[in-house]
Order: C-alpha cells, then sequence, then structure tokens
C-alpha cells in the first residue's frame, strides 16, 4: 500500500467509509469518543488552559465527535471550524448551544453561522489539542487529508505553540505508510474505535 499514490488511496477510503455499516459506526462513535477523552485527560497536565479544536461530521463515515465535545466543554475551550468565502480555515470557540448554531457552508461543511463563537486566540499560555480529521494514517502518525490543506496551513499557524495534534479514524483507516509532502506534519496521537497510541514507526494490525 505504500505505493499507492495519494489519489488512489483517498478513493479507495472514501468507498470504504461510504460503506460503513451503520449499526456497527453507532457504537463505534461513542468508542472513539470515550478514547478521545481518555487522551485528553492525559495532556491535561500540562501548562495552563486547555484549548480544543474538534470538528463536526460532513462527509460519509466520518467519526461523530458530539460526545467528546460536550465532555470537552467542561473542562477546556472548544473550537470548530469555519472556512469562508476565500476557502480560509479558522476557528470559533463555542458553548453548549453549539449544535443549535451550525448551517451548511462551502462544499457543503457544515460549520458554526456566521456571528456565533469568538475567534480563536492564540498565546503561549497554553496547550493546545487539535483533533484531527483524515483520510488515512500510518504508525508513523503521517496523516492523508481530501487534499484542501486547511489543518496543513492551520498547523504553520500555530507551530511555536504548544500543541498535541490528534488524528482521529477507525481502525480501517490506518495503513502502512502514506506518500506524504515536505509540508505534511506528523500526528502525535492516533485515535480509533479500539484505542489510542503515540505514533513510533509500526502498528500491529495495519493491512
Amino acid at each position: 500500500m505504500s505505493s499507492q499514490s495519494k489519489k488512489e488511496l483517498r478513493r479507495e477510503m472514501k468507498l470504504m467509509m461510504a460503506n460503513l455499516d451503520t449499526r456497527w459506526s453507532q457504537k463505534a462513535h461513542i468508542e472513539v469518543c470515550a478514547h478521545l477523552i481518555e487522551i485528553l485527560n492525559q495532556v491535561s497536565a500540562q501548562r495552563g488552559k486547555k484549548h480544543v479544536f474538534a470538528w463536526v461530521p460532513c462527509f460519509p463515515g466520518e467519526v461523530d465527535l458530539a460526545m467528546f465535545i460536550g465532555e470537552a466543554l467542561k473542562t477546556a475551550n472548544v473550537y470548530l471550524p469555519r472556512v469562508d468565502g476565500s476557502n480560509v480555515m479558522s476557528f470559533v470557540r463555542i458553548s453548549d448551544d453549539w449544535s443549535s448554531q451550525l448551517v451548511p457552508g462551502g462544499r457543503g461543511i457544515i460549520q458554526p453561522r456566521e456571528g456565533y463563537g469568538e475567534p480563536a486566540f492564540y498565546d503561549d499560555t497554553g496547550t493546545y489539542v487539535v483533533v484531527t480529521p483524515g483520510l488515512a494514517f500510518d504508525g508513523s502518525g503521517r496523516r492523508l487529508g481530501r487534499g484542501g490543506g486547511h489543518y496543513d496551513q492551520f498547523f504553520e499557524r500555530i507551530v511555536s505553540l504548544a500543541s498535541v495534534k490528534v488524528g482521529v479514524c477507525w481502525s480501517m483507516q490506518l495503513v502502512r505508510a502514506i506518500p506524504v509532502d515536505s509540508h505534511d506534519i506528523n500526528m502525535d496521537w492516533i485515535c480509533h474505535e479500539k484505542g489510542g497510541f503515540r505514533p513510533s514507526g509500526e502498528y500491529d494490525g495495519i493491512s
């Protein structure tokens, strides 16, 4: 699989995610969120206030983070992405009413409506936990996105901050190796329905 191009791998993963068994995924969403909460608790000892960046599922088969967001709001500032008309992604802080403030944005992406939420403010006094979507991940923490470059650009903006990047997926989205470009940034954690792990270059069970 390491020889596959990004385009081929994206196509394969989109097809797989679009055909998930909904009965299986209903339980698996909860399991992923539970493991994410465990990871968040592990980084809680790091300095300053926790800032958690999450997302709302927009594409077939994506993990639903609603349970995790609800728990994170109890102890951290939580943010969701918004993509503007220029295709630039920014994050806004949400509160307990966040689920009633979502609207379709560009490309059908579900996001906070205009006027809701305060823009994220970045400084060096807190810990930034970036829960990151992807079509595939490998044992070294490399990530395959959908090709828009939104998260690559975001990571460049916060490169100087204390950040913990957590890639979220289903276990069947783990592959042996992902083709990478020089600007691609590795994850610090990978989390799926079977648990979470720190990338080390190997992962038992990768197909």
